[in-house]
């Protein structure tokens, strides 16, 4: 299992449509990131994970997620976004620039903002293709 960044134990609290909700404990590491909870503080989490050991409401089971997915699915969410909010930012001030427009800085960075809400729209419409692929955690065992 060195092949996984999320090996963590975690409580079935119900199962929908083959899908477990588990309820699992905030790790240090996970309590860094907040990417889940923007910051709240909250000792503990939900999360959605894959059924792949026939687990029921009460076990405790092991969940994890592929370190290479898990990558692919930072760099979705924050990489892309960064990278079109940079775009935004050059080809506004540039083209600010070539339009003689007095208020480049400005126009840099609302074409930038607008890049960003744009990448996220589109990575949005894409949601279910990432929700039903390989970046959902998987529940892969019971444990005692």
């Amino acid at each position: 299992m060195s092949n996984n960044i999320l090996g963590e134990i975690g409580e079935v609290v119900s199962v929908e449509n083959n899908k477990l909700v588990v309820k699992m404990q905030r790790t240090e590491a996970c309590a860094k990131c907040r990417a889940c909870t923007a910051g709240m503080k909250k000792e503990e989490m939900i999360i959605k994970a894959e059924n792949m050991c026939s687990a029921v409401v009460g076990d405790k089971v092991d969940v994890v997620i592929d370190n290479s997915n898990f990558m692919k699915a930072t760099l979705i969410m924050y990489g892309i976004p960064f990278l079109t909010f940079m775009l935004g930012i050059f080809l506004g001030y540039y083209s600010a620039l070539n339009f003689n427009i007095k208020n480049a800085e400005l126009v840099s960075i609302l074409s930038g903002l607008l890049f960003v809400i744009i990448t996220y729209l589109i990575i949005h419409s894409q949601e279910n293709k990432f929700k039903n692929g390989n970046y959902v955690p998987k529940a892969i065992k019971i444990v005692k």
